[in-house]
């Protein structure tokens, strides 16, 4: 996939809303002056539980509009799969190849938490979630140069 640079997007605990039983953020900083076709991908994210849960791995989903995402269930893109030994610190145990296409116009981001049933984790507002979040860009003259390159096979 030819991308075009890429950005990083670190959403703090701090500024979680925690208030609610997802995980949200508002007013992320603009990423870039158009919303540009991009691919979202979860690098890092952690979910640290004040007590232990039941809970051995838990799925990541964001709610966000995504091209290259079904679901049987019609449901948000998950976007990571944690994992834990204490039931305590959940986290990343093996590389993301997880790439949702999307845009980059993310003025919030809300984040919902599942077991492997489908059955919603509610995130308790002692638990601390943060999430590293990269954006790949599509490089669109690369694309239509490519894409135009073919054409004439095509024919």
């Amino acid at each position: 996939m030819p991308y075009h640079g890429c950005n990083y997007l670190f959403l703090n605990n701090a500024q979680r809303d925690t208030s609610l039983t997802i995980g949200q953020w508002t007013n992320l900083p603009v990423l870039s002056a158009q919303a540009r076709e991009c691919y979202l991908t979860i690098v890092d994210c952690k979910l640290i539980l004040a007590s232990a849960g039941s809970k051995d791995s838990i799925n990541v989903k964001m709610n966000i509009p995504s091209r290259n995402y079904w679901s049987s269930s019609n449901s948000s893109p998950i976007v990571a799969m944690l994992h834990t030994e204490d039931n305590k610190v959940f986290d990343l145990v093996h590389e993301n190849a997880v790439h949702i296409l999307t845009s980059d116009a993310l003025s919030k981001v809300q984040i919902q938490l599942e077991d492997n049933a489908g059955a919603v984790f509610d995130l308790p507002s002692t638990a601390s979630l943060e999430v590293m979040i990269k954006l790949e860009y599509v490089d669109q003259a690369k694309q239509t140069e490519s894409y135009l390159s073919e054409v004439p096979k095509l024919l």
